[in-house]
């Protein structure tokens, strides 16, 4: 089972890589170079390690990259991220091609047999070789392609595994990693933090423990749980230790299958625990288990000496940067803000047009204290990149620092009137503004954030409108039909209609 899960990280691991580097994203970067001999900009040289090269090419895909990945989590990224993303882009790239040229130096092979083993097993997770063959398809990929990744991969693992061969792993460890229960809890949060709220979540607890069985468990804990997994009956799927907090392991580890816990208390509430399985280290799926556990353990525990042997790697390394916004940000980072200074001037020689760089240059300058230098380059940053209201935020903060508050709200308006649309983004201005006690600036603002609400209330109203003529467009087939089926009325005979007809 352990074997199974690694190999399912591994496949959407190397497929999610080997489709970020598949030449699909040559097109999307071409926008990043402005000349017009593209491949001989893109081939230009930002930096060398020990003589080899990194091209602006190689940083900007592996830039795209950790942007992506980011912007899944936080959503779009400001200027400043992106410039901190590019420089750990690049010391990725230089520590990949250290690896690499130790990997060959110790002159690690992957041979053709270890390669056949790798690809079948991520072959074997599908249910097919015709929807493996697809799903390649389907990431842009070659079996070619997919065999290099993997080569390349078995020659990493080789060299963690004898850079980390001294890390002791003990037999106890490698029983605690694969032992794991298959677990249900019913969660009691107590409603507030005060110790009156914990009793009255402990005495709920108690009340529902008092009608647990192992038969009405998933109904108890869908109607009283208060955790997400309630849905499911309270169930967790399998834990192993480690992973999870202290008390509901102790409680969760020492459990026969089928027996249920008195309420454990933890920082979530109190849990009524049962185990629907237990996975012991015993057998041949254990013993078959067992290299692959003794590997990931020491890997895990030899993180940090695999970090310090890297450091000492750049150390030893001949490592020089060609581009000057890569030094002026390395320099920002070291507090070296005279070499900020030179690096972002002599960027700026280079992209004139780019504004970001004055920000950049104006941060450096306000690591060198020098207030005035810094206002004029965001005071140039903002001229240049007239849509970002973020620059005029930050040349705010500044007149605010220098204590010229009357330009300093003049930038938070001027800011405001960039993202009527943002309303996050006008409320930090507004806040900004009302704290310098400015109450009629405030005004302009405030207006903006009320029309803002009433757009949103319009179109809201817009919409439920739309949803209920839909909905009425939708009722109004089935009442046709209703009325098409319905018997028709009975018409009475005209003798029985005059027998029923009232006496005068």
């Amino acid at each position: 089972m352990f074997r199974k899960m690694r190999n399912q990280m591994k496949i959407v691991i190397i497929i999610v890589l080997a489709a970020m580097l598949g030449g699909g994203l040559w097109a999307a970067g071409v926008s990043l170079f402005s000349g017009q001999n593209v491949p001989a900009e893109a081939a230009l040289a930002v930096a060398k390690v020990n003589g080899q090269t990194i091209t602006l090419y190689d940083l900007y895909l592996t830039h795209l990259r950790f942007a992506q990945e980011l912007e899944m989590q936080q959503g779009p990224l400001t200027e400043r991220m992106h410039e901190a993303l590019r420089y750990q882009a690049l010391q990725a790239l230089v520590d990949s091609i250290l690896v690499n040229q130790e990997i060959e130096k110790r002159k690690i092979t992957a041979s053709k047999g270890e390669v056949d083993a790798e690809l079948q097993q991520i072959v074997d997770l599908f249910g097919s070789e015709e929807d493996f063959r697809q799903q390649l398809k389907n990431a842009g990929l070659s079996e070619e392609t997919l065999r290099r990744q993997l080569e390349h991969q078995i020659k990493v693992d080789k060299l963690q595994d004898q850079i980390l061969a001294h890390v002791p792993v003990s037999e106890e460890e490698i029983r605690a990693a694969y032992e794991r229960v298959r677990t249900k809890h019913i969660l009691i949060r107590p409603e507030g933090s005060s110790d009156e709220d914990w009793a009255a979540a402990e005495n709920r607890a108690w009340e529902v423990y008092a009608q647990v069985t192992p038969e009405n468990f998933a109904e108890l804990a869908e109607t009283y749980s208060d955790d997400s997994s309630s849905t499911s009956g309270g169930d967790l799927g399998y834990i192993y230790r480690g992973k999870t907090v202290p008390e509901f392991e102790e409680a969760a580890f020492s459990l026969a299958v089928g027996q249920i816990s008195e309420p454990v208390r933890s920082t979530y509430g109190y849990h009524i625990i049962t185990v629907t399985d237990r996975m012991e280290p015993e057998g041949e799926d254990f013993e078959q288990s067992r290299a692959e556990l003794e590997k990931q353990l020491r890997w895990e525990k030899g993180q940090e000496e695999i970090s310090a042997w890297l450091e000492q790697m750049r150390e030893s390394a001949e490592i020089v940067v060609m581009e000057h916004r890569l030094n002026a940000y390395k320099a920002m980072q070291a507090g070296n803000y005279e070499d900020a200074v030179h690096y972002y001037k002599l960027a700026l020689e280079e992209e004139p047009g780019n504004g970001y760089i004055n920000s950049f240059l104006g941060d450096a300058y306000h690591g060198l204290g020098d207030l005035e230098a810094a206002i004029e380059q965001y005071t140039l940053a903002a001229e240049k990149e007239a849509t970002d209201y973020t620059l005029l935020y930050s040349l705010g903060k500044l007149y605010e620092e220098a204590e010229d508050i009357d330009r300093a709200v003049e930038q938070y308006i001027k800011a405001a009137e960039l993202v009527p649309g943002d309303i996050f983004a006008l409320l930090t201005l507004y806040y900004s503004v009302t704290a310098l006690e400015r109450w009629e600036d405030a005004k302009a603002i405030e207006k903006l954030i009320e029309e803002f609400q009433e757009q949103q209330q319009a179109l809201l109203q817009e919409q439920a409108a739309a949803e209920a003529a839909e909905g009425e467009a939708e009722e109004l087939p089935e009442l046709v039909e209703e009325l098409e089926e319905a018997p028709a009325p009975v018409e009475e005979e005209p003798a029985e209609a005059a027998e029923s007809a009232p006496e005068n």
